[in-house]
């Protein structure tokens, strides 16, 4: 998921139910995901959803995933561990406009990859949500509206969003789109690193969104020290101690020079990596 400025999105339309994912990692990787909207979903999907008697929480995870790797997984599983999510949405981001100059994998690849990753977790869902139309993510896309495609499709009574985000992307929030909505739309999970402070997070937040001290939101919950700020419409949480020295910048670099990255990414997606010759 992106985030500057301006622009639209062209989200698939979602019917009653949400989406169906298939893929066969064979061959063209164009042909490894499509979306078909009707009332067929996942096996996972399906078994969570005929659950109508709780209120749902969904986890939203973007990122440019060139490649996902294992420091994006320990994030999500501990996130989940925490929330204890239905489902943590992975989203390969489309065309992401702060990162126009760089070269990333073509979107297939990069969501065959995260369908690989997601497939040894039962709550982790790959996305398509970014895709566009004709798969190819070259479409600008942006989180505000990303959010609101799966607000759209989640819209139980007490169904919760979720949005996970690093503690870098979450201090450059004032220069996404609609940042100020977005800040409403869905309740934040930001993984922090050593050396960013609580204070430094809460001060990038306008004081006219925060919530009166003597108000108490519907669905807030967690440790004080936890919870970064408390929103009129959401709550902005801490995940701490999920630092990971893994980055996708050295995966590349040494899949490039033909170098091991065996324990940086999951077994599927290191073969994947291999077998496609990617970033060599």
């Amino acid at each position: 998921m992106t985030k500057t400025r301006q622009a639209t999105i062209r989200c698939p339309r979602p019917s009653r139910n949400h989406e169906k994912i298939t893929f066969a990692i064979a061959g063209d990787p164009v042909q490894t995901g499509k979306i078909l909207l009707g009332d067929a979903l996942t096996t996972a999907q399906a078994h969570r959803t005929a659950a109508k008697h709780h209120p749902r929480r969904i986890a939203l995870f973007g990122g440019s995933f060139d490649p996902i790797h294992n420091g994006h997984l320990s994030v999500a599983r501990a996130a989940d561990r925490r929330f204890n999510f239905d489902e943590i949405h992975f989203i390969p981001a489309s065309r992401p406009p702060h990162k126009l100059k760089q070269h990333l994998a073509p979107f297939p690849h990069r969501f065959a990859m995260v369908s690989l990753a997601c497939t040894e977790h039962p709550h982790f869902v790959p996305s398509l949500a970014e895709a566009g139309e004709d798969f190819s993510g070259t479409q600008l896309h942006y989180s505000v509206d990303t959010v609101r495609y799966f607000r759209h499709v989640y819209h139980g009574h007490g169904d919760r969003i979720y949005f996970i985000i690093g503690a870098d992307a979450f201090l450059d929030i004032p220069m996404w789109k609609e940042y100020e909505t977005l800040l409403g739309l869905c309740d934040f999970i930001i993984a922090n690193r050593p050396g960013i402070r609580t204070e430094a997070l809460r001060l990038v937040i306008p004081p006219d969104l925060m919530a009166r001290p003597d108000g108490k939101r519907e669905g807030a919950n967690g440790h004080p020290s936890q919870v970064v700020a408390q929103l009129q419409r959401s709550t902005v949480y801490l995940l701490e101690n999920v630092s990971s020295d893994v980055s996708a910048t050295d995966i590349r670099r040494r899949s490039n020079r033909g170098q091991a990255i065996h324990g940086l990414v999951s077994a599927r997606v290191e073969e994947y990596i291999l077998k496609q010759g990617l970033y060599r």
